[in-house]
């Protein structure tokens, strides 16, 4: 079975009913994450909240280098054979193969490097979570693949509910929220939301095959520059940014650092939402040679993440402070910090753009062009970054890092316009 060559109209609603679903499936995961933000930062302090901050930033570093695109990759394999179990199946191993391997040495190091032990145990739980999370993964690729997204979102939303009540249980029972207590909620709320996502991929397709090592190994393959390209892009929006402020700030102020941090990455993850949801067409456009209807789908999304980012910006640092409060504590309000919320909303707005040609380049086989230059990216955050080191205001310390990463996001964001720009050149056979 192939995807047939939709109408630009016809795909446009199939984009647009699948990223709406997500959306507002991210809409009630938000109001349950918030919920349980404010029970964690309420029961443990600034201090407390830095620590556990810490280990979750430790793990979803080892959780971006063992990601190797795999997702993307079945998504595309997908948009061609949306009923094949031979894809997914294998893709399935391998995740769990990769998974199980970085994970591992993520514990490893954590006890090796002396970390202390709700450290080590909270790694443990998180990285079990993170890799049943890693598992569904798959199954999202294969249910966005033929826009079942409406299955892979209730099998989210059941989850985080299921965790969210697990939380209240431990709130109740247990009276102190400790580390690996609310890391042992995520983990049995990431293992419901898989068994759930499996069970649903089953009622569409057989999940069960021979395994063969040539295909996991030419599955592997084209997923690397996929994975690679994202593991440099999180290296200068993320995981730099979010180390160099663990080190320069106290763990209160990284506390609160921490949580501008994780509101502006949640709101970055509408443009990832919407252009998973255009990458089965827009493979399948340019993969056709339909091109102008690949080039008019990419000028839509253009306009329209222009117009949100703008929004994001100018409404979110309006309501920000408050929106802090209200999801976690007024305490994570610090004056002297103001300004973080803000810089990170032009770097989620700036990630919009950045989704949109990173996606449309690996639709239209130019993530090896793309993965190269993501190493100028990080190479120009890594400048901003250095330079941060030789300055001794700790306001300014924080605005050369954040500055880093919204430098190596647009040029990204300029280098992949203006090959798209090439690639959608009118003169361009069987345009």
């Amino acid at each position: 079975m192939t995807i047939p060559n939709y109408s630009l109209n016809i795909l446009g609603k199939k984009i647009a009913f699948s990223a709406a679903i997500q959306l507002a499936g991210k809409i009630l995961q938000i109001v349950l994450s918030a919920i349980s933000l404010k029970l964690i930062s309420n029961f443990l302090t600034q201090e407390g909240y830095g620590v556990y901050a810490s280990i979750t930033e430790y793990v979803l570093f080892f959780s971006t280098v063992a990601n190797l695109g795999i997702y993307g990759n079945v998504i595309k394999l997908m948009s061609d054979k949306p009923d094949d179990s031979k894809i997914f199946v294998h893709a399935l191993f391998v995740r769990a193969v990769t998974g199980i391997f970085f994970f591992l040495l993520a514990i490893g190091v954590a006890i090796l490097s002396g970390g202390s032990e709700i450290f080590i145990i909270g790694t443990a739980l998180f990285c079990s979570a993170l890799l049943f999370d890693f598992l569904t993964s798959v199954c999202d690729g294969m249910l966005q693949a033929n826009y079942l997204m409406g299955r892979a979102t209730a099998a989210l939303l059941l989850g985080r509910i299921l965790q969210l009540a697990i939380l209240f249980w431990i709130v109740k029972h247990v009276g102190s929220l400790q580390h690996f207590w609310i890391l042992g909620a995520t983990l049995l709320g990431s293992l419901s939301t898989f068994l759930i996502s499996i069970a649903l991929v089953a009622r569409k397709i057989k999940i069960f095959c021979k395994l063969e090592l040539a295909t996991m190994l030419l599955f592997f393959k084209k997923s690397l520059p996929f994975g690679i390209i994202s593991l440099i892009n999180t290296l200068y929006f993320r995981f730099i940014p979010d180390y160099l402020a663990n080190n320069f700030l106290s763990d209160s102020d990284f506390g609160s650092f921490n949580i501008s941090f994780r509101i502006s990455q949640v709101l970055s993850l509408a443009s990832t939402f919407i252009m998973f949801s255009a990458l089965p067409g827009l493979t399948e456009y340019i993969d056709g040679k339909h091109y102008d209807k690949a080039k008019k789908l990419f000028l839509s999304l253009q306009k329209l993440f222009l117009i949100s980012g703008l929004a994001l910006v100018l409404v979110g640092s309006l309501i920000g402070p408050y929106a802090i409060s209200i999801l976690t504590h007024a305490k994570y309000n610090i004056p002297e910090l103001s300004f973080i919320l803000p810089m990170m909303l032009i770097l989620a707005a700036v990630s919009y753009g950045y989704d949109l040609v990173m996606l449309s380049l690996f639709a239209a086989g130019k993530d090896l062009w793309f993965m190269w230059r993501e190493f100028i990216g990080l190479a120009l955050s890594c400048v901003f970054f250095v330079a941060s080191y030789f300055v001794t205001d700790m306001t300014e310390k924080m605005v050369l890092i954040l500055l880093g990463a919204i430098a190596g996001e647009t040029i990204m964001v300029v280098l992949g316009t203006i090959k798209m720009r090439k690639f959608f050149n009118p003169t361009r056979p069987n345009m």
